[in-house]
């Protein structure tokens, strides 16, 4: 089986327009949730059952800015790191995240083992 060999520049490169592209379209995401909480007021006038809808809309709209503002985040930490030089490596054990892995989740911060071992139930 063959395994990833090191980046380079290219790849590195490739990343970083990727990573810039998801940061542009998360920001234009944003900003359209936010222009939707405007659609949104809060309902003074109607029944509970109206309440509860536009309450349920607000919450998810919060909740999907939220989502989005983490993932900004961690873009962010990537390109930051392919400035300084350590993107690909895994923040927890310091091995290096596949290939695969950043072709998936170009901003990620752990390997697939750091990664599993994180989410699995104690």
């Amino acid at each position: 089986m063959a395994t990833d060999s090191k980046m380079n520049n290219k790849d590195i490169k490739k990343f970083k327009e990727q990573l810039m592209r998801l940061r542009e379209e998360l920001l234009s995401l944003v900003q359209k949730t936010t222009e939707n909480e405007k659609e949104y007021p809060s309902s003074e006038v109607g029944d509970t059952i109206d309440q509860a809808a536009d309450s349920s809309a607000r919450e998810l709209l919060f909740e999907l800015n939220d989502s989005e503002k983490q993932r900004l985040e961690d873009i962010n930490t990537a390109l930051q790191k392919i400035e300084k030089g350590t993107f690909g490596i895994c923040e927890k054990c310091g091995g290096e995240i596949t290939r695969k892995r950043l072709q998936a989740v170009p901003y990620a911060r752990y390997c697939i083992n750091c990664k599993a071992r994180m989410e699995k139930p104690s």
